[in-house]
């Protein structure tokens, strides 16, 4: 009888386990995988990026991954394309100099700009120029981020009188912040978050964009 308790509380535990399990979106499961690989990349890099540690990452089965991702190039896809999201953003602000600060101040906010983000980062930048869908997929994003900053500094411009060349400061730009994404993952002890702002907002005052 105790037994039969035993194995009856065991198999209530194993079927509230499982609806738990079940529970949870295909969406939320790629969720899960993608913030996996996410950790697998910023811990250690393309070599750490392996379907046995997102899985021990993640909890999960590698037959679960290949159910949601057909290969793993196409799981780094889909992890690119959600850091890219998360950085870019919607761009909801109400007025281009609102949103040109919230990008500056979203990129090195301590949520997005700490080491662990930064490697996963340096790990994927190192891939681009090897993997053509990456690399694609890249030069898509970053011509969304730019024709993003380049609405705003014209809005600016036009506003303010100022005669500025929107494309090439939007360009100058985010080269700006991923250098000193760059700098900070090999000298952490170079600069703060708070001195990275003000440099982006140095070169947009330079301009003439009041910041």
């Amino acid at each position: 009888m105790l037994l039969q308790s035993f194995l009856t509380a065991e198999s209530m535990q194993a079927n509230t386990k499982q609806a738990a399990y079940r529970r949870k979106s295909p969406a939320e499961r790629r969720r899960e995988l993608i913030d996996a690989g996410i950790a697998c990349l910023g811990e250690g890099g393309m070599s750490g990026f392996t379907i046995d540690r997102i899985c021990t990452h993640a909890g999960v089965s590698r037959g679960l991954i290949n159910h949601h991702f057909r290969t793993k190039d196409e799981l780094l896809l889909q992890i690119y394309a959600a850091m890219t999201e998360h950085l870019i953003g919607e761009g909801d602000s109400a007025s281009p100099l609102e949103d040109l600060r919230g990008i500056i101040d979203f990129n090195f906010d301590e949520h997005s700009f700490n080491t662990a983000n930064l490697r996963a980062w340096l790990s994927v930048w190192g891939e681009i120029a090897n993997n053509r869908p990456l690399f694609e997929l890249h030069r898509q994003r970053y011509e969304v981020f730019k024709s993003r900053i380049e609405a705003d500094l014209r809005e600016i411009a036009a506003q303010c009188g100022l005669a500025i060349e929107s494309g090439r400061v939007a360009r100058q730009l985010i080269a700006l912040i991923d250098g000193l994404w760059l700098e900070y993952c090999l000298h952490p002890e170079e600069f703060t978050l708070a001195m990275a702002r003000e440099d982006c907002y140095h070169l947009l005052r330079d301009r003439g964009i009041p910041l």
